[in-house]
């Protein structure tokens, strides 16, 4: 075919794309103040302190005398009152005792490192051991919780 049956098409002047470049930069320089003082980020509350966290429990997940893996655990507790949650701060170590034990009979009976992790099952298990340690707890909350090859 001959080169003439199809017309080239003329290249935009370098100046047309820089003037396209500088209005587009203008316009983005001049709408992002704007953008800024319309959304103010909404202060965060502070803690209830009738919630207690525990610190993560890793109970390892073991099959057959051999262990497979690790149930990741993290727990809040939700006491009646301030006053009930600081008192159960001071007994610390027996609230991570009942939970590690019953952390560890969840992950030898139901847990696996390759299967989702039944959480209403594992709050059934850990809720009551907890709950008895104290009549000032309300509610025995999982907030994290995976299983893992470790």
């Amino acid at each position: 075919m001959p080169s003439s049956a199809f017309p080239r098409r003329a290249l935009p002047p370098a100046r047309s794309a820089f003037r396209l470049a500088a209005l587009l930069a203008a316009a983005v320089a001049a709408a992002a103040p704007a953008l800024a003082d319309t959304k103010k980020a909404d202060p965060i509350p502070p803690p209830d302190p009738s919630f207690l966290v525990m610190e993560p429990i890793d109970a390892p997940i073991v099959d057959s005398g051999r262990i497979d893996g690790v149930l990741h655990l993290s727990i809040a507790v939700k006491t009646k009152s301030a006053d009930d949650a600081a008192g159960l701060a001071k007994r610390m170590p027996e609230l991570r005792a009942a939970s590690l034990a019953a952390a560890i009979e969840f992950a030898r009976l139901h847990a696996s490192p390759y299967t989702p992790v039944n959480v209403a099952r594992l709050s059934a298990m850990i809720a009551p051991p907890i709950k008895r340690l104290d009549k000032g707890i309300e509610k025995v909350l999982i907030v994290k919780v995976s299983a893992d090859e470790g």
